[in-house]
């Protein structure tokens, strides 16, 4: 029995070991999850009733781990701005 790496994020296929991304197919389900792209209807003896499942705290708090992530291995490192000193002598 062979065990995959890639899991589906909404409509894309990922890749966990790449860690930068899971951070975009993540943020992408974020975006869906706040404006109501994700809702479930359920019809019983004539009601409808309409669930929209969302746990934005865990979400944001995998999009964090993730970018740690991508930060460590250095492709999501952000430019740092730094000054040389010198002297005239």
């Amino acid at each position: 029995m062979t065990i995959t790496s890639t899991v589906k994020i909404g409509a894309d296929l990922i890749d966990i070991s790449k860690p930068c991304d899971v951070v975009t197919a993540l943020k992408k389900m974020q975006l869906k999850l706040a404006v109501g792209g994700v809702r479930e209807t359920v019809r019983i003896d004539g009601e409808e009733v309409t669930f929209m499942r969302a746990n934005d705290r865990r979400l944001a708090s995998l999009i964090a781990h993730y970018e740690s992530e991508c930060a460590r291995l250095g492709s999501g490192k952000k430019r740092s701005r730094f000054a040389k000193r010198f002297r005239f002598t």
